[in-house]
C-alpha cells in the first residue's frame, strides 16, 4: 500500500472543507440540523472513551473535589509528568508536588485503564467596559466507557478517601488548650504546633503492655463500621493512673504520634460551667486525643459512697463563692468552676459526646481509688493502663535511650535491686541526663542510687519497728498502772 504524498494529502482536506462548506452553504436548515445530529450520534456511538470533566470552581466557590482529584495526584504525578509544580501549602508539614497544564497520568486501578490530564484555558469577563483575562483550570478523567459504573461507584470513592487520607498525614498537626471563660471569642480552643519527640520506642514502660496499646489503637481506628452497627459513639476512654513520673505524659504523646491525631489539653480549672464543657467538646475535631491530666486535682470526683455520710463544704456555694464567680465574669479574681461530675461523666459518655467521631479521651491521676465508680466503668474509661515504678524492661529502655547501651556489667546487679528501690523512669532519666553520655557514670550513679533508696527505706522500717515497740511498751506499761490502781482502790474498801 502506497502511502499519500503531500499533494493528495492537501486536495483531500480542499475537498473536505469545500464539501462542508456546500453543505452548509446550501441545504435548508431543515435539512442540515437533522444532518448534524444523525452525525453527531453516530461518532458518539463509535467512540470508545467517557470523559469527566472537573471544574476548578463551581459556581464562583472553590471545587472540593477538584482540589481532592489534584491531593491524590500529587503522590503519582512526580513519575508520569514531565513538568511539575513545587509547593508548600499552609499548615502542611511535607513538600508538594503538581500537575502543570496540559500534563497527562495513567493509571490501573482493578484492571481499569484511566487517563487524567490537566488543562487551562483563558476566559475574558467584560466588566464595566475593562476586560480582564482569567485562567480556568479543570481535570479531564478519560476511560472505556465499559468502565463507566465501576468508576462511579469504585474509582471515584477511591481517590477522595485517599486524598482525605493524604492531607490528613500531610497536615501539621496541633496541640490545643481550652481558653479561659473571660477570654472567650469566636475561638474557644487555641493552639500551638504539636512536635513532641515521643514515640512507642522511646517511651520506658513494659513491652508487653506497649504492644497490648498499639494492638488496642489500632483495633479502634479500624473499626467504625462496627461501632455504628452496635449503636455506640466512635470513641474510647483510657485512664492512666501510677505515682508521678511514671511516664503518662510521655505515653499520651506517643499515641498521638502513633495516630497522627491533634491533641486537645483540657484545663478543667479553666471552665465554669457544665455548659461550657459542652461547648468545648463540641468544638474538638474528629481524629484526635482529648486529654484531662490529673483529673483528681482539678475537680472533687471523689467517689461519692465514700462521702456519703459527710456534709459538703458551704464555700463552693455561699455569697464568697458567688462573688468569685461574678468577678471571674468580670475578668478579675480568681477562677471559680461549677463543673460537677455529672457534667464529667455527660462529657465522657452523655448525648453530646457523639458529635464527632473517631476520638480518644485519655485522663490521668495518681489516685485511681479516690475516682468516683461511674467515671471508671466500661464505657467511659474502656481501658485502665497502671503505670507504676519502673521494672528491669522499662529500664533497659531507658539505658538504650540515654546511654546507647543493651548490655552492661552492672545489669544483673541493677536488676536484683531495682523493684525494691522504687525508682520512677523519671528519677532515672533525670541520672542518666547528668551523665553527659557517659555510660560507665550513668550506671553507676543509678546503682548508687538505688542502693541510698533502699538503705533509707530499711532505715524508715526500723524506726518504724522500735516506734512500735515503745507504743506497745507504753501500753504495758499503762495496763500495769492502771491494774495497780485498781488493786489499790479494792484494798481500801
Amino acid at each position: 500500500m502506497e502511502f499519500l504524498d503531500w499533494k493528495s494529502i492537501g486536495s483531500l482536506l480542499a475537498t473536505f472543507m469545500f464539501l462542508r462548506t456546500a453543505l452548509r452553504d446550501f441545504l435548508p436548515p431543515e435539512i442540515s440540523e437533522p444532518l448534524k445530529r444523525f452525525f453527531f450520534r453516530l461518532f458518539t456511538a463509535l467512540q470508545t472513551n467517557v470523559s469527566i470533566i472537573i471544574d476548578e470552581f463551581d459556581s464562583s466557590y472553590d471545587n472540593e473535589i477538584f482540589d481532592s482529584v489534584q491531593c491524590y495526584l500529587s503522590t503519582k504525578c512526580f513519575s508520569s509528568a514531565k513538568i511539575l509544580k513545587l509547593s508548600k501549602p499552609k499548615n502542611s508539614k511535607n513538600l508538594t508536588f503538581l500537575m502543570d497544564s496540559n500534563q497527562k497520568i495513567e493509571e490501573i486501578f482493578e484492571g481499569i485503564r484511566v487517563k487524567w490530564s490537566l488543562h487551562s484555558i483563558e476566559k475574558k469577563s467584560n466588566n464595566y467596559g475593562y476586560v480582564r483575562s482569567q485562567e480556568s483550570r479543570f481535570f479531564k478523567l478519560s476511560f472505556h466507557k465499559k468502565f463507566k459504573p465501576r468508576v462511579h461507584s469504585v474509582y471515584l470513592p477511591h481517590v477522595l478517601e485517599e486524598a482525605a487520607n493524604i492531607k490528613f498525614k500531610n497536615r501539621q498537626r496541633k496541640l490545643y488548650t481550652n481558653r479561659s471563660a473571660k477570654d472567650w471569642g469566636r475561638r474557644l480552643w487555641s493552639s500551638v504546633p504539636f512536635s513532641h519527640p515521643s514515640n512507642f520506642d522511646t517511651v520506658a514502660i513494659d513491652p508487653a503492655l506497649k504492644e497490648e496499646i498499639k494492638t488496642d489503637l489500632l483495633k479502634f481506628v479500624s473499626r467504625q463500621e462496627y461501632y455504628n452497627r452496635v449503636g455506640r459513639a466512635w470513641k474510647r476512654g483510657y485512664l492512666l493512673y501510677g505515682p508521678p513520673g511514671t511516664g503518662k505524659t510521655s505515653l499520651i504523646a506517643a499515641i498521638a504520634n502513633f495516630l497522627e491525631f491533634d491533641i486537645y489539653d483540657l484545663e478543667l480549672t479553666a471552665v465554669t460551667s457544665n455548659s461550657q464543657l459542652r461547648q468545648l467538646l463540641i468544638a474538638t475535631s474528629s481524629k484526635s486525643v482529648i486529654v484531662v491530666e490529673d483529673v483528681d486535682c482539678s475537680l472533687d470526683l471523689s467517689d461519692r459512697k465514700k462521702r456519703s455520710g459527710e456534709e459538703k463544704e458551704k464555700t463552693d456555694c455561699g455569697p464568697e463563692a458567688e462573688e468569685k464567680g461574678e468577678k471571674e465574669k468580670n475578668g478579675g479574681g480568681t477562677a471559680f468552676s461549677m463543673v460537677s461530675l455529672s457534667g464529667v461523666l455527660n462529657f465522657v459518655d452523655g448525648l453530646w459526646s457523639c458529635c464527632g467521631g473517631e476520638r480518644l479521651m485519655i485522663f490521668t491521676t495518681n489516685h485511681k481509688e479516690n475516682l468516683d465508680q461511674a467515671l471508671l466503668r466500661a464505657g467511659r474509661m474502656d481501658k485502665h493502663i497502671n503505670l507504676s515504678y519502673c521494672e528491669f524492661d522499662a529500664f533497659k529502655i531507658l539505658a538504650r535511650n540515654y546511654l546507647y547501651i543493651d548490655d552492661h556489667e552492672l545489669f544483673r546487679e541493677i536488676e536484683e535491686v531495682l523493684v525494691p528501690a522504687k525508682m520512677t523512669p523519671a528519677d532515672m532519666a533525670e541520672i542518666f541526663m547528668s551523665c553527659n553520655d557517659d555510660t560507665d557514670l550513668g550506671m553507676r550513679n543509678v546503682l548508687e542510687e538505688m542502693k541510698r533508696r533502699l538503705a533509707a527505706e530499711e532505715c524508715k522500717k526500723e524506726i518504724e519497728g522500735m516506734e512500735k515497740e515503745v507504743v506497745v511498751e507504753d501500753k504495758e506499761q499503762m495496763g500495769k498502772e492502771m491494774e495497780a490502781e485498781e488493786a489499790g482502790k479494792v484494798h481500801k474498801e
